[in-house]
Formats: C-alpha cells, structure tokens, sequence
C-alpha cells in the first residue's frame, strides 16, 4: 500500500513518514490538510503564532529560448506585452514557492510569513526568481461576535 505526496506527488509505502521524492513528512501534510498560508506581513491577523521553525527558501532559474527572445524584442519595438516572457516569470514564481512550500511542510509549519520574491536574470537569458521567509506553526484564533473585521454567524 503507498501513499501520494500532496507537494510533489510521488508515491511511496505506508510504512515511511517521509516522501521518497521530496521528504516532506506525511503526518505534518495530514495536519495541514495540504494548505500553507503565505503572506508578506511579519504576523498573521486571524492566527496565533505558536512557534517560529526558521527560514525557508524557494529559487527557480528558468531559460529562455531563441524565438522567445526574438519575438519579445519585436514586442518590444511594436509596443505590447511580451507573453512568452510573461508566462516564464509565472512559471519560475510557481516553481519557486512550490519549493518554499515544501521547505516549509518538511519543518512541520502551517504558514510562511515575511515573504518577499526578488527577480533577477542570469547571462542576459536565463530569469531567476527567489523567495524567502520564516516558516512558523500556527493556531486559527477563535472567532469574537460583533468584533472589528469579525463575521457574524447568521
């Protein structure tokens, strides 16, 4: 019987409590239920921050073709969004915080905050994008009646 990584999706038998593929631990990916909160701010506003576990790290570097740089630069010179471009730098961020995200499950963490993503290109051709912050284990703060920004329960 196997298990499926809910970060990077390799299989591996009941019996290990970490992913052959990525090392994330089963049981912090059970208790998270797969989700990790990010944000850029230092604190959370709905949780309480139990525990700071350290900081954690994404990178992508991501090539760019010939005719991907050819056809960028006739955006260039006709005006306009240059899609190819635009979908590379979508795809390294992806691939950087999936990365940041599984750090962060591997250390047991909730959520990641202080995030910050900086971009960069390499040799004029390749795009690097890097994010870091401090993976912490949080608590969901119980809901007040009536309170600032506070739902009420109908």
């Amino acid at each position: 019987m196997q298990w499926t990584c809910q970060i990077c999706g390799s299989k591996t038998d009941v019996e290990f409590d970490r992913c052959c593929g990525c090392k994330a631990s089963r049981t912090a990916l059970e208790a998270q239920d797969g989700s990790i909160l990010l944000t850029t701010t230092p604190t959370l506003q709905t949780h309480e921050i139990i525990d700071y576990l350290g900081p954690v790290f994404g990178e992508a570097v991501m090539g760019a073709n010939v005719f991907r740089d050819f056809f960028a630069g006739l955006s260039d010179l006709a005006g306009g969004r240059a899609a190819g471009y635009e979908q590379v730098l979508s795809d390294s961020r992806t691939v950087a915080l999936n990365e940041l995200r599984r750090q962060a499950s591997t250390l047991g963490a909730t959520a990641v905050v202080g995030l910050r993503i900086d971009y960069s290109t390499v040799n004029n051709s390749m795009l690097m994008v890097c994010c870091s912050g401090t993976a912490v284990y949080c608590e969901q703060l119980p809901r007040e009646e009536g309170g600032s920004g506070a739902q009420k329960e109908i």
